[in-house]
C-alpha cells in the first residue's frame, strides 16, 4: 500500500485530497496561488490554509479536515470567495451615490413569485433602515445600479442543488451608472425565509460588504436562523455608508396588493394593500 503524503493525512479521508483542495482554492485561502501551485502544496500549507478556514467559520482551528469541518466544507454557502485574491486596491467597495438602484426578475422554485418580490423588499429595506442609502426599484434592467436574475448551471456561475445559492458581483471601482450582477440558483428548493436571508446577504455583496466572520449575515454560509444583519454587518455598513438618521419608507410595489403581518427574525412586517 502507498503511503500517504502529509496534504493526504490533512484530511483524514474524510474528503479527497483535491475536493479541499479545490474548495480552498476557490474560496480564496491560498491567497494568489495558482491552480497548479495549489496542487503540489505541502502538509504544513494545506494545515495553515486549513486553520485559516476553520477560525473564518467558527470552528476549532486544529489544521485537520475532521467530520465537523467536513461537513461545513460541503453546506450550502454563497459563491463568492471569503477574501480579496485579487491583489488590487484595499479600498472600501461602495457606491458613490445613496440613491442606489434595482432591479430583479428571479424565479425560486418552492414559493410563488409574490413571495420571491415580497423577500426581495424585506431584504433590501434590512440594509436601508440601517444605513444612508435610498434603494428605488425601476421598471427595466437597463436602469439598475443592481440586477438581480435566477438561472441554472456552469452558464451562470452555478452548481446545481446544494453548494452555492447565489453569488453578486462587489461595487468597487463603480460610478452612478454601473450595473451589478447578482444570479440566484433555480435548482435549489427555496423557501420564503431562505429567500429573504440569501438575498439579504447577497444585497450586502451588492452594497459592497465582504464576507465577514461566523455569525454574521455576511458570513459565507446560509444559516436559517439569520436572515437579516446583525451587530457586526450594521457596524460594517455603517462604515460605508453611514448610519440612518430619518426612518425609511420602503418602497411598495404596486403590481401586488398583499396584506397582513410577516414576521422575520423576530421583527415583524405589516404588509399593506397598495392605495
Amino acid at each position: 500500500m502507498a503511503k500517504k503524503s502529509k496534504a493526504e493525512a490533512v484530511t483524514k479521508s474524510v474528503l479527497p485530497l483535491k475536493e479541499v483542495l479545490r474548495y480552498l482554492y476557490n474560496y480564496g485561502y491560498f491567497g494568489q496561488k495558482t491552480w497548479a501551485a495549489v496542487q503540489k502544496v505541502n502538509g504544513a500549507e494545506l494545515q495553515k490554509a486549513v486553520r485559516s478556514y476553520q477560525r473564518f467559520s467558527g470552528l476549532p482551528a486544529s489544521g485537520a479536515i475532521n467530520e465537523a469541518t467536513a461537513h461545513k466544507l460541503r453546506r450550502h454557502r454563497c459563491g463568492l470567495p471569503d477574501f480579496n485574491i485579487t491583489g488590487k486596491s484595499t479600498d472600501p467597495c461602495k457606491w458613490p451615490m445613496k440613491n442606489i438602484t434595482y432591479y430583479h426578475e428571479i424565479t425560486m422554485p418552492g414559493i410563488t413569485d409574490e413571495q420571491v418580490v415580497r423577500a426581495f423588499d424585506i431584504a433590501i429595506s434590512q440594509w436601508a433602515e440601517v444605513c444612508d442609502i435610498e434603494p428605488k426599484r425601476v421598471d427595466t434592467p437597463k436602469r439598475a445600479n443592481i440586477y438581480a436574475q435566477s438561472g441554472v448551471g456552469k452558464r451562470h456561475r452555478l452548481d446545481g442543488a446544494g453548494g452555492t445559492l447565489a453569488w453578486s458581483e462587489l461595487p468597487c471601482g463603480v460610478h452612478e451608472h454601473i450595473q451589478l450582477d447578482q444570479m440566484y440558483d433555480e435548482a435549489e428548493d427555496w423557501s420564503f425565509n431562505m429567500a429573504v436571508a440569501v438575498m439579504c446577504h447577497e444585497l450586502g455583496h451588492a452594497l459592497g460588504l465582504p464576507h465577514l466572520s461566523f455569525g454574521n449575515l455576511m458570513a459565507p454560509y446560509y444559516d436559517p436562523n439569520v436572515t437579516a444583519p446583525q451587530p457586526g454587518d450594521v457596524e460594517e455598513i455603517v462604515k460605508l455608508y453611514g448610519a440612518r438618521i430619518a426612518p425609511y419608507s420602503a418602497q411598495k410595489d404596486t403590481a401586488l396588493s398583499v396584506h397582513g403581518q410577516l414576521l422575520i427574525n423576530g421583527r415583524p412586517y405589516v404588509l399593506v394593500p397598495q392605495t
